[in-house]
């Protein structure tokens, strides 16, 4: 739709009003010939109708993503209009893009900005609203086009909640999920309820979370492992792209060199790489293999302790977490940040917390970051990033700063080896 057609429907009941001065027929029909009065009188009240409709439309618009309006026979411009309208919510150029999946020929990019769904962890069932919100600003006034979840933030609680509110933007936005399963059957249990709970029939990309043993990698590649089920998956289109998360280098290297993923989830984080020599071999082996990198933890200032941290309660059992990971959990006790609900402690200087993710995307081979699971920390790093055509750069003065920071600081590193 032209301007002008949006500025006639804007005024139309002026312009009818002016229009139908003089009763049909005094002046322009001669005569009473019927066929010609029959045929003024069916094109008024067509006239009449599409205006009531468009005024409709106008005053109370569909939901984004909502197909009903193309049952109504639009003419081509006003259906491109709509076309138009759903595609730019959210802007996919909002923020720098960079190639994501690149294996096989593909040429997948991805803003170098993504939504931390863990932090919907917190809302129970009747706070849907407020998730609803969470996105709603997210997508709409962030402009944020990535999403990424799990099914193990919040035992499902997280990816409940996204479902819902991602629904009307879902065609709009790049949608990652991933399964702690490491077996076939389990797996292709966790995908078929997460799809449930995001209310889709695929996701752009799938991924083995948090993979940190051999043992994890070896029942994964084994027979009726996982990968069997994702691979599937991929055939039948429930899955676009296979992926995995990891906080072990060595681990992260060896599936990579598999040749079976297309992207890698791994801690690139300053503190993590300068003070505990974590990171370089990833990124070299994603270079080397076509594998795109998502920066996980970038904001992390340290590790959190059950001095500065609240323990985190592990229930009898689970419902979308396995038994093998609960388990863990109790062997190895997880604290979290009492402020913002994330198992390290971010930097929640706002212009810190931005030096610290710009570090990390001026990393050669990192496609994107996570920021912390907080939602009061995203609107800052969206606003450095969004309406830019590049990635700023992280100077020398930059790199000063944080060395002299952390120098003086008494931090152990989230990861080091």
């Amino acid at each position: 739709m032209d301007q002008n057609h949006q500025t006639n429907y804007g005024s139309c009941d002026d312009q009818n009003q002016n229009k139908i001065t003089k009763p049909i027929g005094t002046t322009e029909i001669e005569g009473d010939n019927p066929h010609i009065i029959t045929t003024v009188l069916l094109a008024v009240i067509l006239l009449v109708a599409t205006v009531l409709f468009i005024a409709q439309i106008r005053h109370n618009p569909l939901p984004l993503g909502n197909t009903h309006i193309m049952d109504v026979p639009l003419s081509a411009n006003v259906i491109g209009t709509v076309a138009s309208s759903r595609s730019s919510i959210p802007n996919p150029h909002a923020y720098p893009r960079r190639p994501f999946i690149t294996k096989n020929g593909r040429n997948i990019t991805l803003p170098v900005l993504g939504f931390p769904s863990v932090a919907l962890a917190q809302y129970h069932p009747e706070d849907q609203s407020i998730a609803n919100e969470a996105v709603r600003h997210a997508v709409e006034d962030l402009q944020i086009s990535y999403f990424d979840v799990a099914p193990e933030y919040g035992d499902g609680v997280a990816q409940e909640r996204l479902g819902p509110a991602l629904a009307p933007y879902r065609d709009g936005v790049f949608l990652a999920a991933k399964s702690m399963y490491r077996d076939a059957i389990g797996s292709a249990s966790d995908l078929d309820n997460t799809l449930r709970a995001l209310q889709t029939n695929h996701l752009d990309l799938y991924q083995f979370h948090s993979i940190s043993t051999d043992k994890d990698v070896d029942q994964i590649l084994g027979d009726g492992g996982a990968m069997e089920t994702f691979q599937t998956a991929k055939r039948e289109g429930k899955i676009r792209a296979i992926g995995f998360s990891a906080h072990s280098e060595d681990q992260a290297v060896r599936m990579i060199e598999t040749g079976l993923v297309d992207t890698c989830m791994f801690p690139i984080n300053f503190a993590a790489y300068h003070y505990g020599g974590v990171g370089q071999r990833v990124l070299d082996a994603a270079i080397e293999n076509n594998v795109g990198v998502i920066a996980l933890k970038s904001g992390a200032r340290g590790r959190l302790t059950h001095i500065n941290g609240d323990a985190v309660h592990v229930p009898d059992a689970f419902k979308h977490i396995p038994e093998w990971k609960r388990k863990e959990m109790i062997d190895y006790p997880v604290v979290t940040s009492p402020m913002h609900h994330t198992w390290y402690e971010p930097e929640d200087d706002e212009s810190e917390l931005n030096r610290l993710v710009l570090w990390s995307l001026n990393q050669p081979g990192v496609t994107a970051v996570l920021p912390p699971g907080s939602l009061t920390l995203l609107d800052g790093i969206s606003d450095m990033l969004r309406g830019k055509a590049q990635v700023p750069k992280f100077e020398n003065v930059d790199m000063q700063h944080l060395l002299e920071r952390y120098n003086g600081m008494s931090i152990v590193p989230i990861f080091h080896n």
